[in-house]
């Protein structure tokens, strides 16, 4: 059986791959979220929302070990959500005003 922390890890590897083609291959030169959308899009934003939160659940959850796969999975999800946040060109600091 594959353990979890593979397939977490196979996840992140799988949305970073992706988000990369998906922006390289694109035949819109910035997005906009105000045009529509394509469905890969939005399985890709759903999944570098979620996976992060998975992979921060398994960290605190097995403190006891090391857990580099996790670890990597969550820097690949950071930089996944950089990338699509620079594409449709979300500001960051959004993010931070929606806590002040």
């Amino acid at each position: 059986m594959i353990a979890k922390k593979t397939i977490y890890l196979g996840l992140s590897v799988l949305v970073f791959i992706t988000t990369m083609f998906s922006i390289l291959l694109s035949d819109i030169p910035n997005g906009n979220l105000n045009e529509s959308i394509a469905i890969h899009w939005i399985i890709l934003f759903v999944f570098a929302l979620l996976l992060p939160i998975f992979n921060l659940a398994e960290i605190i959850i097995n403190r006891d070990d090391w857990n580099k796969f996790y670890w990597i999975g969550l820097v690949l999800n950071i930089i996944t959500f950089i990338f699509i946040s620079r594409y449709f060109n979300i500001d960051i600091n959004v993010f931070a005003e929606l806590f002040n």
